[in-house]
């Protein structure tokens, strides 16, 4: 018997029974506005997407992919609820829409299902009822990558970032760890399979790698060493491409960008400034309440900088600790006045110290007023920014401008400021000094920047892609 007719048997009382296309429209009929379960479903979706067109799948497979992606979690729905077991109910809706074999049977045992059902004897009951799922179901397995790598909020994340949301949300319990040791296996040989499939189609054999500079590229203070020059030369020469990626100026960075001949393009101040073929630009939404919030910061005595595609501006009187951490980077340092008026602001970077927990609960709350963005750049720094955008539009961006498979891509950081960029490329790497919040998220782990760590991971994938497509460097994948 047909999955969909069994299931129509097991739970003849579905609302919306009539068969029917499976809109978007139709998915989020089942929420209520706003809903952030149906922004995690339609992101989810998205990266259905991104993966259908970039694997090359045919237009009915594609099909299959995206709408299994889009309703995997539609048995959330109060009105489509029969045993509270969401994939089992989300399935039956779909046995009595309509929709095909493929995409039931992926809703119905996405992600870890297999392993939930054990604690739930009543629903594991219901399963004996179903074949296990086919080794040869794609979408599941891609399904499953989607949910994984999406937020529950609709954010594009790495699998680290799944898995510390999870701990968040639940606690380190034993379900949630094992749930996640059951899971992750399968997700990570789905993503390896991604790499070689997109890698081949596109005849790219390496990744396109986009690099933070301070103390993951290079260690502040200190030039870029011979080791990690000839990496880049090699990885180049090979066939890769590199694009450096930062939260500083881009007049801070453009010396250094002629003297590496890197050819790009780049990015700095955390995705707002592009450059291309030796021309700053901006790029992206700014902060157009700058001026308020330089007048609140001022007024509660925290020292700031605004960003604008001629520099950098301050009325406030900077310490001379404070003049020294921007040199200590190589920095532009900023210029004393109001910021010119009618100015694009790109970002306000206060000088908050990890350690003054007040100070810092103070700035993220003030860019929270604003509906802003608000990351950590350093330890001394907390920046405020456009909401929604980062150093991962700007990778993103690029690739798309070049014509380049966007999930054929490693993102490399150290600081909180990456992490967008991590839950947005193919694979994401942390260095070992990177921040207490920044390496749990990644998934590769690769050494410290004063060991070389970008120059490793470099040379590993250049040895990897000898018969012309890249692997994933199994020996530095996150043990979480």
């Amino acid at each position: 018997m047909k999955l969909s007719c069994k299931l129509k048997e097991l739970f003849p009382n579905i609302t919306k029974t009539e068969k029917q296309l499976l809109t978007e429209d139709l998915a989020g009929s089942f929420f209520p506005e706003g809903s952030t379960r149906f922004a995690h479903m339609q992101q989810a979706s998205k990266t259905a997407e991104r993966i259908a067109t970039q694997t090359g799948l045919r237009d009915e497979e594609a099909d299959r992919l995206i709408t299994a992606a889009l309703f995997h979690d539609v048995g959330y729905s109060e009105e489509l609820k029969q045993t509270g077991f969401h994939p089992l109910d989300g399935a039956a809706f779909l046995a009595h829409a309509g929709a095909q074999e493929e995409v039931i049977e992926a809703v119905l045992w996405h992600s870890s299902t297999a392993h939930d059902i054990k604690a739930l004897p009543e629903v594991e009951n219901i399963y004996k009822n179903f074949p296990e799922p086919a080794e040869s179901n794609q979408i599941l397995k891609a399904v499953s990558y989607c949910d994984f790598r999406t937020s529950p909020l609709g954010e594009s994340y790495s699998f680290g970032q799944r898995i510390v949301e999870f701990r968040n949300r639940f606690g380190d319990n034993s379900y949630t760890r094992e749930a996640t040791k059951w899971t992750l296996p399968i997700v990570r040989k789905t993503q390896a399979a991604f790499v070689k499939s997109i890698s081949n189609l596109h005849k790219k054999s390496l990744p396109w790698v986009f690099c933070d500079i301070d103390s993951t590229l290079i260690y502040p203070g200190q030039k870029i060493n011979k080791e990690t020059t000839e990496s880049i030369n090699r990885y180049i020469e090979a066939g890769g491409k590199i694009s450096l990626i930062t939260g500083k100026h881009l007049i801070s960075i453009h010396s250094f960008l002629r003297e590496m001949n890197l050819e790009g393009p780049h990015s700095g101040v955390n995705g707002s400034m592009l450059i291309k073929n030796d021309t700053l630009m901006s790029y992206g939404p700014t902060v157009d309440s700058y001026r308020e919030i330089e007048d609140i910061l001022l007024a509660e005595g925290i020292h700031y900088a605004s960003y604008v595609a001629e520099g950098i501006w301050t009325r406030s009187p900077l310490t001379d600790d404070e003049i020294q951490s921007y040199k200590h980077v190589g920095e532009i340092l900023p210029q004393s006045g109001a910021t010119p008026d009618n100015s694009k602001v790109f970002k306000v970077l206060t000088y908050s110290h990890r350690s003054d927990r007040t100070k810092c609960s103070f700035v993220r709350e003030l860019a929270a007023k604003y509906d802003l963005a608000c990351v950590r750049t350093a330890e001394e720094f907390l920046e405020i920014g456009p909401k929604g955008h980062g150093k991962h539009a700007a990778a993103l961006h690029i690739m798309h401008e070049a014509g380049w498979p966007d999930l054929n891509s490693i993102s490399i950081g150290d600081s909180e400021n990456d992490l967008t960029m991590f839950g947005s490329t193919g694979l994401s790497a942390a260095v070992a000094n990177a921040t207490p919040e920044v390496l749990p998220a990644a998934d590769l782990h690769i050494p410290a920047c004063t060991d070389n760590g970008v120059a490793q991971l470099l040379d590993a994938l250049v040895e990897s892609a000898k018969d012309g497509c890249w692997s994933i460097p199994d020996k530095w994948v996150a043990g979480y």
